[in-house]
Order: structure tokens, then C-alpha cells, then sequence
């Protein structure tokens, strides 16, 4: 898997506008890595920012992950994504918003899980359909 570039509030500037494909969002009290970030971009390149344990506020991270900033997350599920995105909910206070594309491709396997099995999973599926040719992607 690729490496993990960790952004904080002193290199943010450096990540500004990723070509974002799928992202997750935790709250700060949500189970596993509370007020993480991960972005995962169109090249499959894997990036990590905390907005609840560290100096980053929220609006660096909207910066650098555009489509978060018109999410809005309620306390089971996504309520509202921008248009082209779509949300699932991965458990304990975890979500995970795709693109269409992504989404298409793998919601008949993750939706058939429940939450807490979604969030162990759903980054090995992204980066694989994401490091695939375009035109065989596809999840058996």
C-alpha cells in the first residue's frame, strides 16, 4: 500500500486542493482515531490530518479536502454530501464519503457489512479499485 503523508498545521499549504476520491471523517470522541482525516486522491496517494489532537483546525482541513466542507454528518449516517459524492456510515462516530464512481463499485460489498467491519475494510477497497485500470475496476 502507498505511504501515508501525515499533514499538519504547518505543512497543510503544501497539500492544498488534493484530487480528492474518497475520504473518511471521525468525530472527536469517535471510536478508533478520533478527529482523523484520511484522504485518500484519484492517484491513490493515502494522506492522514487530525483536527481534534493537534493544531489544525477544521478549515485547514476543508482546505486541503474540498468536499468535506459540504458534508454534513449527523450521528448514524451522512446526511448530506456534494453533489457527486456519496456517504456511509462506518461506525462509532466514523464516516466515509466516495465519489459516485467509487461508490458504485463498492457498495454492494460494504453495504452488506455492518459498520464496524466497513471501517476495517474500506480503505484497502478504495486504493485497489483506485490502482486498477479504470476500465477493469471492479470488486467481486
Amino acid at each position: 500500500m502507498e505511504e501515508v503523508v501525515f499533514i499538519n498545521e504547518k505543512n497543510y499549504c503544501d497539500y492544498l486542493n488534493l484530487h480528492v476520491a474518497a475520504f473518511s471523517f471521525a468525530y472527536g470522541g469517535a471510536q478508533g482515531s478520533g478527529g482523523e482525516i484520511i484522504v485518500i486522491t484519484k492517484e491513490s496517494h493515502i494522506y492522514r490530518m487530525n483536527y481534534a489532537f493537534s493544531n489544525m483546525r477544521i478549515e485547514m482541513c476543508y482546505e486541503v479536502c474540498p468536499p468535506l466542507k459540504d458534508c454534513i454528518l449527523g450521528t448514524f449516517n451522512v446526511k448530506k454530501t456534494p453533489d457527486g459524492w456519496k456517504g456511509v456510515n462506518l461506525g462509532a462516530g466514523n464516516f466515509l464519503v466516495l465519489e459516485d464512481s467509487l461508490y458504485d463499485l463498492t457498495e454492494h460489498v460494504l453495504l452488506k457489512y455492518p459498520p464496524y467491519m466497513r471501517y476495517g475494510m474500506w480503505m484497502g477497497m478504495v486504493v485497489y479499485l483506485l490502482m486498477s485500470e479504470k476500465n477493469e475496476r471492479k470488486i467481486i
